[in-house]
């Protein structure tokens, strides 16, 4: 049997309060269907047909010196809504006309609270 830190137990604590305090939910697009429709990795109880995501990537540049601080930049590519629940860990999206997207990038709902 192997034992878990209790400093570490406190700090994965502490990182699920500090992301479900920020009211951001992140999935991402794990499959492109066709130009505008995708299936995106989140919990049935994270998200709701009818609810508006918006799109985007990750834009980083490589450090040139091997070593130095590699730098990335979160990109917004557009905006979306949930059409439909597929199960309990993907839902169907259907983005507006003329976003391009790719599977790997990534969706986020803002709760307004």
């Amino acid at each position: 049997m192997f034992k878990v830190s209790k400093g570490i137990i406190s700090i994965a604590g502490i990182s699920v309060l500090v992301s479900c305090a920020s009211g951001v939910k992140r999935g991402v697009v794990a499959m492109k269907i066709d130009s505008t429709d995708a299936h995106i990795a989140m919990n049935k109880d994270e998200v709701s047909v009818g609810e508006h995501v918006e799109l985007y990537w990750n834009k980083c540049v490589r450090a040139a010196i091997k070593g130095s601080i590699q730098t990335c930049e979160k990109v917004r590519k557009g905006h979306g809504v949930v059409t439909e629940i597929l199960n309990d860990h993907y839902s169907a999206v259907k983005f507006a006309d003329g976003v391009e997207f790719k599977e790997g990038d990534f969706i986020e709902i803002h709760s307004h609270k």
